[in-house]
C-alpha cells in the first residue's frame, strides 16, 4: 500500500512538471500564453568565519576563524584524527572555550601583567611568526627539498657503510626464567634445571618445539610466535645467547644455555652471512636518508641567507666567578724567645814552661 502511494506521488510530480498541452484544434488553434519568466533566487553569501560564533565566554567569543587558526597549528596526524573522529571538532571547540574561560579569569587576576607572562608571550609570538614565515615560503622550500633518483643513488654510493647487512640469524627458543633474588617470585636454579630436563624429555618423545614454547616458555616477546626471532643481528642479544645462535648446528636443539634471564633451549633455523645490500633493494631506505640530509642542507642554507641580512650572534654566558676561598683565622704569632746573654770568654790557660 505504501509502495503504491509513493509511486502515485512520483507520477503526480512528473505530470506536474510536464508543460500544459494545447486543446485539440477545432479550426484555428488558440494562441498559448507564455508564462512569465521566474527570476532565479539570489544565493546568500556565505558568512565570514569570524562572524560564525561557536562559543561565548563572558564578553568574548570563539569563532570559526579562531577554530581554523588553532587547527592550523596542529600536526598533520592530529588534524586527521580530529576530522575522522565523530564529534572531534565539537570536543576541540569545547576545549578552546574552556581555555578561554581560564584566560578570562587569569586576566581578572592581573596575571597577564606579570613579567614572566610577558616574556612567555613574546616567545609564543616568535614561534607563531616563524610558522607564518615558513608557511609563506613553503612552496619555494618544497622545490628545494625535492630529491630525484640520481641524488638517491649518489647518497647510496657516498655512504656504503650504511647499506651493509650484518650476519643475521633466525632462532626459536624456550626460556625457563629463574628468580633474580631472595624474596622474588619465580623458580629457583634447581627448579629451572628440572623443568628444562622435562622439556628435553618431551622433545625426545617427539613433541613439537613450537608447542612446547607455548606450554613452557617465559619469554612474552616470542611465546605466541613459536619462540621465533627471525633475521636478527646476534650481537644485539646477551653474549651467551648470541654465541649459541652463531655456533649451534642448524635445525637441532642445543644444550641448555644459561643467561641472566634463566635457561634457554635454542633451535637455530637459519643463518644469513653479512652482505652489501644492492641499490634496488636499499632504494627506499636510501631515499629516506637522502631526504633527511637534504632537509638539513636546505635549513642551513636558509639560516645562512638570513644571517647575512640580519645580525646574528650566539653568546656564551661568562662563567660564574669562583667563590672566594674562606679566610683562615690568623694564627697568633709566637712570642720571641728571650735573648741569651753572651757567654764570658774563658781565660786561655798559660802554656807550660812560660815565664812566671
Amino acid at each position: 500500500m505504501l509502495r503504491a502511494s509513493l509511486i502515485s506521488l512520483i507520477a503526480l510530480g512528473v505530470v506536474a512538471q510536464e508543460p500544459a498541452k494545447a486543446p485539440a484544434p477545432a479550426s484555428t488553434p488558440a494562441p498559448v500564453a507564455k508564462p512569465a519568466p521566474v527570476a532565479a533566487p539570489v544565493p546568500k553569501p556565505a558568512p565570514k568565519p569570524e562572524d560564525v560564533i561557536l562559543a561565548k565566554v563572558g564578553d568574548e567569543v570563539v569563532s570559526e576563524a579562531d577554530f581554523q587558526a588553532a587547527f592550523r597549528l596542529l600536526g598533520q596526524q592530529e588534524q586527521m584524527q580530529l576530522l575522522m573522529i565523530q564529534g572531534g571538532k565539537e570536543e576541540f571547540i569545547k576545549r578552546m572555550a574552556e581555555s578561554k574561560l581560564l584566560s578570562v579569569e587569569a586576566r581578572r587576576m592581573g596575571l597577564d601583567k606579570s613579567p614572566g607572562f610577558q616574556r612567555a608571550l613574546d616567545r609564543a609570538k616568535d614561534d607563531l611568526l616563524a610558522r607564518e614565515y615558513l608557511t609563506k615560503e613553503g612552496p619555494a622550500l618544497q622545490k628545494k627539498l625535492a630529491v630525484d633518483e640520481a641524488a638517491v643513488k649518489a647518497y647510496y654510493d657516498k655512504h656504503p657503510d650504511r647499506f651493509k647487512q650484518p650476519d643475521l640469524v633466525s632462532v626459536r627458543h624456550i626460556l625457563v626464567s629463574v628468580k633474580q633474588g631472595e624474596g622474588q617470585q619465580g623458580l629457583s636454579d634447581a627448579e629451572a634445571k628440572a623443568r628444562i630436563a622435562k622439556i628435553q624429555a618431551e622433545l625426545k618423545k617427539g613433541a613439537k618445539f613450537e608447542a612446547l614454547v607455548k606450554k613452557y616458555s617465559d619469554d612474552p616477546g616470542s611465546k605466541e610466535n613459536g619462540g621465533l626471532y627471525a633475521d636478527a643481528d646476534p650481537t644485539g642479544w646477551v653474549p651467551e645467547f648470541g654465541a649459541a645462535a652463531r655456533t649451534q648446528p642448524l635445525g637441532k636443539v642445543g644444550a641448555p644455555v644459561k643467561t641472566s634471564y634463566g635457561y634457554h633451549l635454542i633451535k637455530v633455523e637459519s643463518r644469513k652471512p653479512a652482505r652489501e645490500v644492492p641499490f634496488e633493494e636499499a632504494k627506499g631506505q636510501a631515499e629516506k636518508l637522502a631526504q633527511q640530509e637534504r632537509q638539513g642542507q636546505v635549513w642551513n642554507e636558509l639560516m645562512d641567507h638570513l644571517r647575512q641580512e640580519i645580525p646574528f650572534e650566539l653568546i656564551k654566558p661568562a662563567p660564574a666567578p669562583k667563590a672566594p676561598e674562606p679566610v683562615k683565622a690568623a694564627e697568633t704569632p709566637k712570642a720571641p724567645e728571650p735573648a741569651q746573654a753572651p757567654e764570658t770568654p774563658k781565660t786561655p790557660a798559660t802554656p807550660k814552661g812560660g815565664a812566671e
